[in-house]
């Protein structure tokens, strides 16, 4: 009797993490309708609610991750959390017994491949960033192979196993609703403009802020706006009763992206590895405001890729009060603009990405 494979996938913290092991599984199920599929991920962070949601079973660990002092109170903390849940993910490891385990980054990832590598299980990792995080430079070096999405950051990973795919997205990304299917939908006009927000997983008070002092300025130029605000920040804005207007449709997380991604004119985000990748696909025009305090300056660095390309617009957070709402405003009412924007981002779109990640996947199992 053919025995199904076992895959653990370490995925967690935000949806940068998380959407790339969601895509790499469904992939494998539609290969290996049979493979069995394990999540590991933080109990305290959204991958717990969110995975299942999916149809896959998940584990969790302790850890909560984030820039601390080692020599802190918290740092102490940390350190505690992150043997626990070394000692957890072996015992997690050691009872699935896994053909191969994947790691997408982050730091629910650390305990996830320290675990796999004490037990001699494969290891296969995921960069989605232009600069690699920790965790996935320390394991490179026990990897079968190192799935990357930038040019900029093989020169960090050894040379023979490294491999360069793109990030894995989610199959609706690639079969996007007609924007006539997306407006309805969502409620909204479609002979009106339309801007996506989009704040990341956590949201963004700086760039919430600024879109509450341009309301007045949207209505006026009767401009439509999706808004994500991120988790908690929904009720605060509300009180504004201006952003009750038809044409601002709030929400604290988005969970049809493919539909708000039809529907946009424009794209404003956070310069999250991920939403870089699934824009490249789908060609938009893009404003990036790299968070100021990602790891190793990650976002900043994924940006400065697509402004040197001609393939999107940068905002600096600490500018965001002062250009967001006029930026974005000029962008859309500048059609050279946006046509070379679309242009450029397209053609760094790798829409194999999560094709190529499995293949590479199932030589190792």
């Amino acid at each position: 009797m053919k025995i199904s494979p076992r895959i653990i996938i370490g995925s967690g913290g935000t949806g940068g993490h998380i959407y790339p092991g969601i895509a790499i599984a469904d992939e494998l199920k539609n290969k290996i309708p049979e493979i069995n599929i394990l999540f590991i991920g933080s109990k305290k962070h959204m991958e717990m609610q969110e995975i299942p949601k999916f149809g896959y079973q998940i584990e969790s660990i302790c850890i909560s991750g984030g820039k601390k002092n080692f020599f802190s109170l918290s740092g102490v903390i940390l350190f505690m959390e992150l043997i626990y849940s070394c000692f957890l993910a072996n015992k997690i490891i050691q009872k699935f017994s896994p053909n191969l385990v994947i790691g997408t980054g982050g730091y629910v990832s650390f305990p996830t491949l320290y675990a796999a590598e004490k037990n001699r299980i494969p290891i296969l990792i995921q960069e989605q960033n232009s600069f690699p995080g920790l965790t996935n430079r320390i394991f490179s070096r026990y990897a079968k192979k190192i799935c990357i999405a930038y040019e900029e950051s093989k020169e960090f990973f050894p040379q023979k196993k490294t491999i360069i795919t793109g990030n894995p997205v989610r199959s609706g990304i690639l079969q996007l609703p007609s924007r006539e299917e997306a407006c309805l939908h969502l409620g909204l006009k479609i002979e009106k403009p339309i801007i996506l927000s989009m704040g990341g997983s956590q949201g963004s008070n700086s760039i919430n802020n600024a879109w509450g002092k341009g309301l007045k300025k949207l209505i006026h130029l009767d401009i439509q706006l999706i808004w994500q605000l991120g988790k908690g920040s929904l009720q605060r804005i509300r009180k504004n009763r201006i952003s009750h207007h038809k044409n601002f449709l709030l929400m604290e997380f988005i969970d049809h992206i493919p539909i708000c991604y039809a529907a946009a004119d424009i794209i404003v985000s956070r310069a999250g590895a991920l939403t870089i990748s699934e824009i490249c696909l789908i060609g938009k025009p893009y404003i990036l405001i790299p968070f100021p305090w990602s790891s190793d300056d990650h976002q900043n660095k994924n940006a400065k890729i697509l402004e040197e390309k001609e393939a999107a617009l940068i905002i600096k957070n600490e500018e965001i009060d002062k250009k967001l709402v006029d930026s974005t405003i000029q962008l859309l009412n500048n059609s050279s603009m946006k046509k070379k924007m679309s242009k450029n981002i397209l053609q760094l779109g790798k829409p194999k990405a999560t094709n190529d990640i499995v293949n590479e996947i199932l030589q190792i199992i």
